[in-house]
């Protein structure tokens, strides 16, 4: 009976401790551009908001190519708290493109991936 109570004490414990982690959730995870012009630089915010118990520490996106650049909050985001990360693109060839960009956190659903998409005309 001794072990029985330990291990639902311990469980219960654990379960506590999960519940007090944050949580990443976006407005959008996809932005799409249409068309744009090769000269153009074309920005667009993404909004976070931290759902968890626990302050949201965000580290450095990771972007699939240098045409593509994020800056996002370096201070902790508060639980029930929101702010944005912006993704800047400029193109470097013309034709259709799609763009991933991996935000890491310490939240319970890390990474989360964010999209661009668009296609660059002369």
């Amino acid at each position: 009976m001794k072990k029985l109570i330990f291990f639902f004490l311990v469980f219960t414990m654990m379960s506590n401790l999960s519940a007090q982690e944050p949580m990443m959730a976006f407005d959008k995870t996809t932005h799409d551009f249409g068309k744009i012009k090769i000269t153009d630089i074309v920005s667009v915010d993404f909004t976070i908001k931290n759902i968890g118990k626990a302050p949201l520490f965000l580290s450095e996106p990771r972007s699939t190519c240098g045409c593509t650049v994020a800056s996002y909050p370096k201070e902790p985001i508060m639980p029930g708290q929101s702010n944005k990360i912006s993704i800047t693109f400029e193109p470097e060839k013309e034709g259709p493109f799609t763009k991933q960009i991996t935000i890491f956190s310490n939240a319970e659903n890390s990474p989360i991936t964010l999209v661009i998409k668009g296609e660059v005309i002369k």
